[in-house]
């Protein structure tokens, strides 16, 4: 089920419903997140109604009780499912993002930023593997990071999938997976497997990513809440911007040379364009 289920069930039986339960049902129809984040009596309250008549309502709708749509609607959004209240362009994006912002710091917080800098430093070799909305967020941490330190890959490469990329892992190499909510089928096996060789195993995701996360060494879970009706991924890029500032400092003179030889090399080839 997702919300426009639920928005044309109860165009199905507005001509059948009670005045007391249209207040209830107009509610609902404008924001469908009211089921997910009211309660019966706050939805009674606020419509003016009763907590039976929005009982009856939901029966009406076809459910149990207001705890089975509220499951419905957080599997349906929960999986990415593009959908927002009619109301969203009221929202104040800004509040939403602010805590999505300190949801995720706080996560980062406590997978130890700066072991995880020098766990980056440290390694070997790094690969940084992100599929479908992920690789955008992939691809810009192994810019960054390429920036600081060599041998720093992204996959899968174009064309190739991801056990070329994984075959040779071994405890002396790190892996960053990056993995948002519609996740690509199989991460939970790539992160399995990529454990299995002995790497250091890093994954980023939104909150639904931390059972495929549990097998890793360290999660950081960024929240991509929205009032809009697709995710905002605003906290993975924030998070993202911080590790590599961490692996900066972390880095040391040879992250100071290394930036400065990417640049020289910038200059060299005539690559950017002026300011």
């Amino acid at each position: 089920m997702s919300v426009p289920d639920v928005r044309g069930r109860i165009d199905s039986v507005w001509e059948r419903l009670s005045p007391a339960e249209r207040r209830v049902a107009a509610m609902i129809r404008h924001d469908p997140e009211l089921l997910l984040v009211g309660t019966s009596a706050q939805l009674a309250v606020e419509s003016g109604t009763s907590k039976a008549t929005v009982s009856r309502l939901v029966r009406s709708l076809g459910f149990q009780d207001a705890a089975e749509v509220r499951q419905n609607l957080m599997s349906a959004r929960g999986t990415g499912l593009p959908w927002a209240a009619e109301d969203a362009a009221h929202v104040d994006q800004r509040a939403v993002e602010a805590r999505n912002l300190d949801a995720a710091f706080a996560s980062l917080a406590r997978a130890d930023r700066p072991r995880l800098a020098r766990r980056i430093v440290r390694a070997r070799r790094v690969l940084v593997l992100g599929e479908r909305g992920a690789y955008p967020i992939a691809l810009q941490l192994r810019a960054q990071l390429a920036q600081v330190r060599p041998d720093v890959r992204v996959g899968p490469a174009p064309g190739q999938r991801l056990g070329e990329e994984v075959a040779d892992l071994d405890r002396r190499d790190l892996v960053v997976i990056v993995t948002v909510r519609r996740h690509a089928a199989g991460v939970d096996r790539v992160v399995r497997h990529c454990v299995a060789t002995g790497a250091d195993v890093v994954v980023i995701g939104d909150p639904t990513a931390a059972v495929i996360a549990a097998p890793a060494t360290t999660a950081v879970l960024c929240p991509v809440d929205s009032p809009s009706a697709f995710d905002s991924l605003a906290a993975l890029f924030a998070v993202v911007a911080a590790i590599t500032n961490d692996v900066y400092e972390a880095s040391g003179p040879s992250g100071r040379t290394r930036v400065e030889a990417v640049a020289s090399a910038y200059d060299t080839l005539g690559e950017l364009a002026g300011p």
